[in-house]
């Protein structure tokens, strides 16, 4: 049988080096590109295609979102399977990736030997989710005809948003500024910056338009 291609983009090299030093033991498997960033990553695919592309969802500040990334990469590489690769795997964040095209989900913290079960499954045409993902992203779903506000609110919810990092995020969709932020609960204007910081990681987003993006995605 021919080997399962794969190719990974992850930010951090210690974790593209663990990922490419196990992964290469695995019987039927080829590494066929390791990327550290999606400009990379689209240039690699296109003369090294894979079957399953393992990818991070929260990529650094100058990258694109991860649910605009997974939006690009199905329309130019319909054939390739994305397994989302991830610290953050709130249900939110895992129904979203879904919801935009990828087939799986693993959390960061899974065994290595989940990855690999992952990596197989995907590539055989399944959805794949641990147990307990699969639960979660059962147990968020909400009716439809839920105002628009009761969505969003759940969202932050089942992100793991703070309740300070959660009031953060409706200020920013209603168009406040980070000191109009600050001012409004009497908070530093610091304090404010990294509440912000922290829930767009949680939400697997990079900058103001990924937000408006998820939160859309999510009504």
């Amino acid at each position: 049988m021919k080997p399962l291609r794969v190719a990974l983009l992850d930010d951090h090299a210690i974790v593209r080096h663990g990922l490419v030093s196990h992964l290469s033991d695995e019987p039927g498997i080829e590494i066929v590109g390791v990327y550290e960033n999606s400009r990379e990553l689209m240039r690699g695919m296109a003369s090294a295609p894979a079957h399953v592309l393992l990818l991070d969802f929260a990529l650094g500040r100058d990258e694109l979102d991860g649910v605009s990334l997974i939006r690009a990469l199905r329309a130019r590489f319909p054939d390739c399977r994305i397994l989302v690769l991830s610290t953050y795997h709130e249900s939110a964040t895992v129904s979203l990736a879904l919801r935009v095209g990828a087939r799986g989900f693993v959390g960061k913290d899974e065994d290595l030997s989940g990855l690999v079960k992952a990596i197989r499954v995907v590539a055989s045409g399944a959805i794949y989710l641990s147990a307990d993902m699969s639960y979660q992203v059962a147990d968020a779903i909400r009716p439809a005809d839920e105002d628009q506000q009761t969505v969003s609110d759940n969202a932050l919810q089942r992100a793991a948003l703070s309740a300070r990092e959660q009031e953060v995020i409706r200020c920013y969709l209603e168009g406040m500024t980070v000191t109009e932020i600050a001012e409004k609960f009497n908070r530093s204007i610091k304090t404010i910056s990294a509440q912000k910081a922290t829930a767009f990681r949680k939400l697997g987003v990079t900058s103001n338009n990924g937000l408006f993006k998820i939160m859309k995605t999510l009504e």
